[in-house]
């Protein structure tokens, strides 16, 4: 008798590996010189660089030129006050309060968003030099 031989089946072979997925940028994110330049308004006096150059006519530079103005204004009002007798801390905390937004402004343009800081956006409304 003949024993009837079973085929073993082979396992198929593995897929071939895809290659790894980039996310796409944004396609509405500005051109690295840009997010640098608008990154360059939070920096206190550095500020002057992107007021002096040609890219300032740029919306999103625009937009956090006249942030980074606020934010100035208020450091120096928030230091202004620490110098005052017997208002040392207080002025030291609403400096550090202030510096905190200039970080989260920072942060914001070199992921290149345009989001209005909290509190800042309404003194921004009203008063906006950079038009």
């Amino acid at each position: 008798m003949a024993k009837s031989r079973k085929k073993k089946k082979r396992p198929a072979p593995p897929a071939p590996a895809a290659p790894a997925a980039r996310p796409a940028p944004a396609p509405d994110t500005p051109p690295r010189k840009t997010r640098l330049l608008a990154a360059l308004c939070y920096l206190n006096v550095l500020i002057l660089i992107p007021a002096c150059c040609k890219q300032r006519h740029d919306a999103f530079v625009k937009f956090h030129l006249n942030q980074g103005l606020v934010v100035l204004a208020l450091a120096t009002v928030c230091a202004c006050v620490g110098f005052l007798p017997h208002c040392s801390e207080l002025g030291l905390t609403l400096t550090l309060l202030v510096d905190a937004l200039s970080l989260v402004g920072l942060v914001q343009t070199l992921r290149g968003l345009q989001t209005p800081l909290p509190l800042i956006w309404r003194i921004t409304k009203s008063f906006h030099p950079f038009t």
